[in-house]
């Protein structure tokens, strides 16, 4: 009677007739007389607390005690198909935009295999129960460690998600976007705290050199832009050189008129000479200096 009440379970769906009948096969070939008896001794009477829990399919649950003994590797395929559905879908609660699906469903698999190997029937919780916590931690876990391009201290990691929580939660009692005093107030951590995590968050996702880069391979924007100023730089340089080789009164000519927009006038009235003379000072230190400066 006990191993009837064990196998008998309800009447599978059209889609997941065929893996419930290599589910038979397999705990058929299986499991022992023995196994039978734990199944039955353990069996959870739901899958979570509360009204309306669903109860546990009992070959599902004998599936598990024979997989604890033998840890074969077609129980564990079935076991992940039955619960790979569950996985997925913790996989996309916890999806954020920028992070591949992908990459969170591959970690929400690894996560259910951790928890099928580390499961134990006999403490009599049911398996759900026990993977949530296992995969929801390999998903934070990703975050934490990969979902950020470029390292940044464990204090921002810890701080990151709590403080986009309270802002959301801010935004919806005030009404209005909340301010830093009023986030950190709500989290109890100092406004530096907080500036370095949204400082931070441009580590999440940086654009690279290609994606930056239009189709005729110029980049967008101002990223590679010739500088305006990048053709006068020999220029630049050669005059330097060439203001170098002028004696004291012509550097300081140069200076007064050309730097500092003296008028001929006023240079004069510093020397003691006349316009005219400071007139043809200015056309011989621009002839020297030309020929001193080579040409394009």
């Amino acid at each position: 009677m006990i191993d009837a009440a064990v196998t008998t379970a309800t009447e599978p769906t059209t889609a997941t007739s065929h893996r419930a009948a290599e589910l038979e096969r397999l705990l058929a070939r299986i499991c022992e007389p023995g196994d039978v008896w734990l199944a039955a001794a353990t069996l959870p009477a739901a899958l979570g607390e509360g009204v309306g829990a669903s109860p546990v399919d009992p070959m599902l649950w004998r599936a598990h005690v024979c997989y604890n003994r033998t840890r074969d590797a077609g129980l564990r395929r079935q076991l992940v198909e039955e619960y790979q559905g569950y996985a997925v879908s913790l996989a996309r609660r916890m999806h954020r935009e920028g992070e591949p699906l992908e990459d969170l469903i591959q970690v929400a698999f690894e996560g259910l295999l951790v928890a099928l190997n580390r499961f134990e029937t006999t403490r009599g919780i049911p398996f759900v129960g026990f993977a949530t916590p296992t995969i929801m931690g390999a998903l934070k876990r990703h975050y934490r460690d990969a979902g950020w391009l470029m390292r940044v201290p464990r204090r921002v990691h810890e701080l990151a998600t709590p403080a986009r929580l309270a802002e959301e939660a801010l935004t919806a009692e005030l009404g209005r976007a909340p301010s830093l005093d009023e986030t950190a107030k709500r989290l109890g951590v100092d406004v530096e705290d907080l500036i370095v995590v949204q400082e931070a968050q441009t580590a999440r996702s940086m654009s690279s050199i290609e994606a930056l880069s239009g189709t005729d391979g110029e980049a967008r924007g101002r990223f590679g832009a010739t500088d305006p100023g990048i053709g006068k730089v020999d220029d630049r340089l050669a005059l330097k050189q060439a203001f170098g080789e002028l004696g004291a009164r012509d550097r300081e000519v140069v200076r007064l008129y050309f730097f500092e927009e003296r008028s001929q006038v006023d240079i004069a009235s510093r020397f003691g000479v006349s316009q005219m003379q400071v007139s043809r000072w200015i056309s011989a230190i621009a002839r020297r200096m030309g020929s001193w400066i080579p040409a394009d």
